[in-house]
């Protein structure tokens, strides 16, 4: 029996050495929903229902640990404050602030930096090869090596330090005004911004009465709401969803609270 105990504690992996449970874009899109919503300093409560968890929650606690790790946030007992790194990101002063604030954030992440450092100016590997290379470089267990160069990918290619190309992803040195940085939200004269995560939560009209074809799918969530002009809001969502997905589903959630708004007609 204490074999077998003692297997099983060998076998837990700490939370730095695990992939964040915060993507890069999800990172950016709570200092920049929280910035909007709530201010630069405030309850660490508010920041709990921005994230979708309890405060006294283990996940609440790892998502508390990567926003500190990425250097966006300060956190103490009771309350958060956003870092001069959070403030950059959260209201930028030009689109190549924000592109370089959000690089910052990249390589405050301590893992994604070593991979970053192990590869920049080189063509990065097949993500089999990578992941392979990724034990050495970061001494973690073999059955987090994918999910760290999915993660290592996901957040380079956001951040605008990998560069896609017909022979693969070239790992930039930096970012330039010459390399566009397609992941970043770019703010156009006279239109409202809107980051990446918040775009997908834009709600838009059908072309037509039928353009929408649901009926067909297997939901775990499917609610209609009736709304003036004889029209329905549909909200759906499907079923088997990985815990991954959901914390996705709840920042979309998050955006589309925020572009309701934006969404009301003028009325006399």
């Amino acid at each position: 029996m204490s074999n077998e105990i003692e297997q099983k504690e060998s076998k837990r992996i700490g939370w730095g050495v695990k992939v964040p449970l915060l993507s890069l874009a999800e990172v950016i899109e709570i200092v920049k929903i929280t910035y909007s919503k709530a201010g630069d300093t405030g309850s660490l409560d508010v920041l709990s229902r921005i994230t979708g968890n309890s405060s006294s929650s283990s996940t609440f606690a790892k998502k508390i640990s990567a926003l500190k790790n990425f250097g966006v946030f300060i956190i103490d007992k009771s309350t958060y404050t956003l870092t001069e790194l959070g403030l950059r990101i959260a209201q930028p002063e030009s689109f190549e602030q924000q592109a370089t604030a959000i690089i910052e954030a990249f390589l405050n992440q301590e893992y994604l930096k070593k991979i970053w450092e192990n590869y920049k100016g080189k063509r990065l590997p097949q993500e089999e090869y990578l992941a392979n290379s990724i034990v050495n470089i970061l001494a973690i267990p073999q059955e987090l090596k994918i999910e760290w160069a999915t993660y290592f990918i996901s957040a380079g290619k956001y951040s605008g330090l990998l560069e896609e190309r017909e022979s693969g992803f070239q790992v930039l040195l930096n970012y330039t005004s010459s390399t566009p940085i397609s992941n970043v939200p770019i703010k156009k004269e006279n239109e409202e911004q809107i980051t990446p995560i918040l775009k997908e939560a834009i709600i838009t009209q059908p072309t037509s009465n039928d353009s929408l074809n649901i009926e067909g799918n297997q939901w775990g969530i499917l609610s209609k709401k009736n709304v003036s002009g004889n029209r329905k809001a549909i909200f759906a969502i499907p079923e088997d969803l990985t815990q991954q997905d959901i914390e996705a589903l709840r920042i979309v959630i998050k955006g589309i609270d925020i572009q309701l708004d934006g969404l009301k007609k003028n009325e006399e």
